[in-house]
């Protein structure tokens, strides 16, 4: 069963209208949380570097590794490859929620939304977590679209009059 069809969300997945990067939030986190993401990204074989300090590794060992402070201040990020050409970029900011973006611009057409809805599936059923997408930097309104874990399925939630103009 589809979660989403294409025709009825094409405008909020417009890149230029509703801002490129939508905001991929997991609230509710814990430390052993993400350990199961790392465990979730090998187990899927998505491809994934780290960057850390302005160089790309191998994603770390260990959960924990994400939140050591850096006395020089670098920004870690996380970059995920749940299928071909469809980018995750997680910044490990806090181990309480993943802070992550995609690229509306790898997310057009219906077999393009079916793989980004069956990643947001795949991510809160093993994290058992509800996922919520924003538009891009748009907190100020309900998410546009989350997994919602109690129907095991992708719903489109937007509620306000239009997508809103990105930065």
């Amino acid at each position: 069963m589809r979660d989403l069809r294409w025709d009825d969300v094409r405008e909020w997945f417009d890149p230029y209208e509703n801002g490129s990067l939508p905001d991929v939030i997991v609230p509710g986190m814990t430390l052993p949380d993400w350990e199961i993401l790392l465990r979730l990204i090998r187990s899927q074989g998505w491809r994934c570097e780290y960057d850390f300090p302005e160089q790309r590794l191998p994603p770390p060992a260990s959960a924990a590794d994400l939140f050591t402070a850096d006395p020089e201040g670098w920004l870690r990020t996380l970059h995920v490859w749940p299928a071909p050409d469809m980018e995750w970029v997680v910044r490990p900011s806090s181990p309480d929620e993943i802070d992550s973006d995609v690229s509306l611009h790898e997310i057009q057409g219906q077999e393009r939304l079916d793989l980004f809805c069956g990643f947001l599936r795949t991510l809160g059923k093993t994290l058992d977590k509800r996922v919520l997408v924003y538009a891009e930097g748009d907190h100020n309104y309900p998410p546009m679209m989350a997994y919602e874990l109690a129907d095991d399925r992708v719903v489109f939630l937007a509620h306000h009059s239009g997508p809103s103009t990105g930065q």
